[in-house]
């Protein structure tokens, strides 16, 4: 039976992403912020529950003598393990130096006039070439459908993580509905923290992923 728990640490790498997180607090700063958030918003949660939902379709059409010893999940530790791992290294490495001045992505600089129609595809492009939440995914939809459940119940689980793992994204756009002066100020400072920090944030998460995917290969192994 698929280890249905494991999918708390997934879902709270997922939450974890500096730069999807900027980009939307960008939009709901720009002038047409109120209107383009959502769609932005919605988009990366929509395409987050798809990838989702081809990970647990993927592993429900194993049997399930098969899926007892979790292959599909199991595949993916280790190619996750891998690849946090070096990614962990990676972002250590390149992060700015003390007292270097973090430099922006460059598309910042046209979010100012972006359109509900780019919003839709900036939150897409933002959920597949997330170097972290795509794997994640389609792991968590690989545990969802190894436990065989219901449709109904598959499909509410599959949303529901998508839905919380898009929570960074939904509160800054709620938010921000008020217009207030405070608010503003709040989002302006947690975009410029983000972007400084961006590099330390993701080393750190890619090192604690590395290690929770440690975790459940050494667990597969022993049991």
């Amino acid at each position: 039976m698929a280890e249905l728990h494991d999918l708390i640490p997934l879902t709270a790498g997922m939450i974890i992403s500096p730069l999807p997180v900027v980009a939307v607090v960008a939009i709901v700063l720009s002038p047409r912020g109120r209107v383009a958030a959502p769609v932005y918003t919605a988009t990366f949660t929509v395409a987050s529950l798809v990838a989702i939902a081809v990970g647990a379709i993927g592993s429900a059409s194993l049997p399930a003598s098969r899926t007892n010893g979790s292959p599909v999940s199991f595949a993916l530790a280790i190619v996750l393990f891998v690849a946090f791992t070096a990614l962990a290294i990676a972002s250590w490495v390149t992060r700015p130096r003390a007292g270097a001045t973090p430099v922006a992505p460059k598309w910042l600089a046209a979010i100012d006039t972006i359109t509900p129609a780019r919003a839709a595809s900036l939150g897409l492009v933002m959920a597949i070439v997330n170097t972290k939440n795509i794997p994640l995914d389609l792991k968590g939809g690989a545990l969802i459908g190894e436990a065989h459940l219901p449709v109904v119940a598959a499909l509410g689980l599959c949303a529901g993580v998508a839905v919380a793992s898009s929570l960074l994204l939904i509160v800054p756009t709620i938010a921000a509905a008020n217009g207030s002066a405070a608010t503003t100020r709040r989002l302006e400072r947690l975009k410029d923290d983000m972007i400084a920090h961006n590099s330390e944030m993701m080393a750190v998460l890619f090192a604690i992923l590395a290690a929770n995917e440690a975790a459940a290969i050494v667990h597969q192994l022993t049991s």
